[in-house]
C-alpha cells in the first residue's frame, strides 16, 4: 500500500485564504492587473500543511457548478453573497492554471459539491494507508474513520488534526452520525434550519437514544427510521429527512475520474512564480522548501 493521500478542499481553502489577505494587505494583483489574493493565500497554505506532513499524492477537489441540492431546495446556502468577479478570476487562475503546472490535477464534476467528491475519492482510495483531508469546512468530518483523518484549517497557525475522537468532542456523536446531528440542529453555515426546538444538546440526545443496543433487534430499520419515529421528531420527520438529504454527502459520483500529482519540472514552477510576481517564492530558501514539497529533484 502507498502510504498518504490528502485531498484539497479547493474552494474552502482558497476562500479563507483570500479573505484573509483581503483583510490584512487588501487586493493583491500582477503588475498587469491579474488579481492574485487568493492564488497566493492558497499556496501559501498549502504549502505550509505539505511541509509538515510528506504525502504520497496531493488532490485539490471544486466546484464545477450546477449544485443538484441548490436546484432541489432553493434555500440551500441562498443566503451566501455573490462573489466578486476578481474572485471568480483569481480562481480560475489558480485551478485552471497554477495547479496544473505545480503538478496536481484539479478534480471536479459538473452537478456536484466538491464535499460529495472528496468523500468518493477517499471511499475509493484503497491503495492508501492513510488519508487526509485538508478543509476549513467540518460538514467534512462526518468521512472520518480509521484510516480517514481531516485537518481542520482555520490559519497557518491554527490547524488541528481530527480523528474519530476529535469529532466526538465536536459533536458529541460519531462522524457517521454528523448527518443526523445536522439534519436535526440545523446548519447556518449552508442555511439548512434544522427541527424547531431542536438545538445541538437535544441533537445528541435524541441520536443517543435512538443508538440500538447490542440486545436490540432493529429488523430493516435504519439510523435515519429510528429517529424519524422519535417523539421529539415524528412530527417533523418530512423535514428532518429532507434535511438529512442535503447534508448527507455522496460517496459515488458518477463519471469522476482524478489522477495523482507528479513533480513538475523545475523550470515550469520557477515560470509561473516569476509570472505571478510571486517574488518571495524565489528566494533560495523559500524555494528550496516548496521544491521539496512539490517532490521536485534537481
Amino acid at each position: 500500500m502507498i502510504d498518504r493521500l490528502l485531498i484539497v478542499d479547493t474552494m474552502a481553502l482558497f476562500h479563507r485564504s483570500r479573505n484573509a489577505l483581503c483583510r490584512t494587505m487588501g487586493e493583491i494583483s500582477t503588475s498587469s492587473g491579474a488579481p492574485t489574493t487568493g492564488t497566493y493565500g492558497f499556496l501559501n497554505s498549502l504549502f505550509s500543511i505539505i511541509e509538515q506532513y510528506n504525502f504520497d499524492c496531493v488532490i485539490p477537489v471544486y466546484d464545477r457548478g450546477g449544485n443538484w441540492r441548490k436546484k432541489e431546495d432553493s434555500e440551500y446556502k441562498a443566503d451566501r453573497e455573490r462573489s466578486s468577479d476578481a474572485h471568480y478570476a483569481d480562481l480560475g487562475l489558480l485551478v485552471e492554471e497554477v495547479l496544473p503546472t505545480l503538478g496536481f490535477a484539479p478534480c471536479g464534476v459538473e452537478g456536484f459539491e466538491a464535499d460529495d467528491i472528496i468523500a468518493t475519492i477517499a471511499r475509493k482510495s484503497h491503495a492508501y494507508r492513510e488519508i487526509f483531508i485538508l478543509t476549513c469546512d467540518q460538514d467534512l468530518l462526518q468521512l472520518v474513520n480509521n484510516r480517514v483523518k481531516v485537518i481542520l484549517f482555520n490559519s497557518a497557525k491554527k490547524v488541528k488534526l481530527v480523528d474519530i475522537d476529535g469529532v466526538v468532542d465536536i459533536f458529541g456523536v460519531f462522524p457517521s452520525e454528523v448527518k443526523y446531528f445536522k439534519a436535526l440542529a440545523g446548519d447556518s453555515s449552508d442555511n439548512v434550519a434544522g427541527i424547531k426546538g431542536i438545538g445541538p444538546k437535544t441533537a445528541v440526545k435524541i441520536i443517543q437514544e435512538c443508538t440500538p443496543s447490542l440486545e436490540d433487534e432493529v429488523g430493516d430499520f435504519t439510523g435515519a427510521d429510528r429517529i424519524a419515529f422519535h417523539p421529539r421528531v415524528r412530527h417533523d420527520a418530512a423535514t428532518f429527512l429532507a434535511n438529512l438529504r442535503l447534508v448527507t454527502l455522496e460517496h459515488d459520483v458518477p463519471n469522476l475520474v482524478w489522477f495523482a500529482s507528479t513533480p513538475p519540472p523545475l523550470t515550469a514552477v520557477s515560470a509561473v512564480f516569476t509570472a505571478l510576481e510571486f517574488n518571495s517564492y524565489l528566494k533560495p530558501a523559500r524555494f528550496n522548501k516548496i521544491k521539496s514539497a512539490l517532490r521536485i529533484i534537481a
